[in-house]
């Protein structure tokens, strides 16, 4: 961490709302392939989330997300938005309070370069561990998403079932050869059936292992 805390905005703001623990996150996102962008909208929604815990809200799954999007959604209506705003003040939230301590991309890269020493010039590029590693850590995230949910259901008792087991499977199909093959082994394999004519038998019999 960079020893100017006062000079970051996003420094400031984490202590302000207890979220320190958030640098980790924000580079394990990265490395994920979260771009700037990415990284300011799941910044904002935990600063979000930490102020309506902090008033004795209890955010549902997905709750912060939607209401984050109607305060800065450039699609949201002007009556909308004043609704969004209107919840939080019924709450002892102040709005303008929250979105002033939003940060910008922008903040998000001062931060990854001046305080975190991340580079965020990123090859245009990617190799086939880089782009496993991205899609089975958001793969990861969304089984555990789905667990808790599930688990949730449980404890409200709106759905019965034993002790879930998440597991995704994640398969990709080609258009113009029709044919289906999980993501391992089109990223390992470089090419459908169509990509190449002379495709033998032999080499399409593993096409739909499962990986």
């Amino acid at each position: 961490m960079s020893n100017e805390t006062g000079n970051c905005k996003i420094d400031r703001i984490s202590q302000k709302w207890d979220l320190e623990s958030l640098d980790e996150r924000l580079l394990e996102r990265r490395e994920a392939g979260d771009s700037l962008r990415d990284l300011e909208t799941y910044y904002n929604q935990q600063v979000l989330e930490a102020a309506m815990t902090a008033a004795g809200m209890e955010p549902l799954e997905g709750e912060v997300e939607n209401l984050y999007q109607l305060l800065t959604g450039d699609n949201v209506g002007a009556g909308t938005k004043v609704e969004a705003q209107s919840r939080l003040k019924r709450n002892d939230v102040d709005p303008e309070t929250i979105t002033s301590d939003f940060v910008s991309y922008q903040t998000v890269r001062t931060h990854l370069n001046d305080c975190l020493n991340v580079e965020t010039k990123r090859d245009t590029g990617i190799d086939e561990t880089g782009a496993k590693n991205i899609v089975f850590k958001l793969l990861s995230r969304t089984e555990s998403i789905t667990k808790r949910t599930i688990e949730r259901l449980r404890s409200s008792d709106r759905l019965a079932i034993g002790e879930p087991e998440v597991t995704l499977s994640l398969r990709v199909a080609c258009k113009d050869c029709g044919e289906e093959y999980t993501f391992t082994r089109l990223v390992e394999r470089g090419r459908c059936s169509c990509s190449h004519e002379d495709v033998s038998t032999d080499q399409t019999s593993d096409e739909y292992s499962n990986d």
